[in-house]
């Protein structure tokens, strides 16, 4: 029998990562935070996507048992306080995927399980939960995944579900060439509370957008990161027109009051840019400003 898949975080990505879990022949067990959640888990004992009900268990942090393979897919925010809530029970030679928005939360786990195998994962799908546990996967995208320090072959059992998977020896530039297109985009979307397309169509937005692509750029660069062949400012419009009528997830969170993941995306830009001396000005005054509206939150 396959190992059982424990899912920390389970939200829209969690719960579609939980379907395709199942869909491959795992046992999945989803981590919920709170009882009033799990009782709602409860009353259907697992995930409905497009008129299917995919089987899984859920349990609280502070069930017992062993975790042998976990996959994190909580907000970058969460991610340390999730993690601690269940540390004590993961298996020192653990298999681990980390698939989030955002770099640090991927070094930091594997800082905390040196011995354990800990893959780094970027997607493009895209899911909502209209109601928990009752998914929408309204987009059709491909998942990369990668060690950035050996070969994880077992990763290629998880390719029989229903997900596009593909491995990627180039992970951790993957994953630089998302945080750089988020850091152009979803502060700014986030301060004007605009739909991505705006950005492209005003030259004040425009501008902005520029500056940080260049910043960004900089930082890669003095890192030792190659991002896309041209320029960030090219594949950054290209990918604001291509989601035009979009909001940002963390203009979302602003605007619904939530904590978003700037911390993830630009603060951690900004974070190595002063390792390396490189100025960020930009990109530090628009983490400045979001950090400031969580006063508010």
């Amino acid at each position: 029998m396959n190992t059982a898949w424990h899912i920390l975080g389970a939200g829209s990505i969690g719960n579609l990562w939980a379907c395709h879990l199942v869909s491959a022949g795992f046992p999945v067990t989803l981590v919920l935070r709170t009882q009033a959640k799990l009782d709602l888990f409860n009353q259907q004992k697992g995930i409905r996507l497009k008129d299917k009900l995919y089987t899984t268990e859920a349990e609280l942090a502070e069930s017992k048992g062993t975790i042998s393979q976990l996959l994190v897919t909580t907000k970058a925010q969460s991610t340390q306080k999730a993690f601690n809530s269940i540390r004590h029970r993961i298996a020192d030679k653990a298999r681990v995927i980390v698939l989030q928005n955002g770099m640090g939360s991927q070094q930091w786990i594997k800082e905390q399980l040196p011995d354990a195998d800990v893959v780094w994962a970027s997607t493009t799908d895209g899911a909502w939960l209209p109601e928990p546990f009752d998914l929408v996967h309204a987009g059709e995208g491909y998942t990369r995944l990668g060690n950035p320090d050996k070969d994880s072959y077992w990763l290629e059992e998880l390719g029989r579900g229903f997900l596009k998977i593909e491995m990627d020896d180039e992970i951790e530039r993957t994953l630089w060439c998302k945080l750089a297109i988020n850091c152009a985009i979803n502060p700014l979307t986030a301060c004007f509370q605009c739909q991505n397309g705006e950005l492209i169509k005003k030259p004040d937005y425009l501008s902005e957008m520029a500056q940080i692509c260049r910043e960004v750029e900089a930082v890669a660069t003095a890192a030792g990161i190659k991002l896309f062949k041209g320029p960030l400012i090219e594949h950054a419009c290209d990918v604001a027109e291509l989601t035009s009528e979009n909001y940002s997830s963390m203009m979302q969170d602003v605007r619904h009051g939530r904590p978003t993941e700037i911390e993830a995306i630009t603060g951690y830009l900004c974070k190595l840019a002063k390792q390396y001396a490189v100025p960020t000005p930009t990109n530090a005054r628009y983490l400045a400003q979001i950090k400031k509206m969580h006063e508010f939150i």
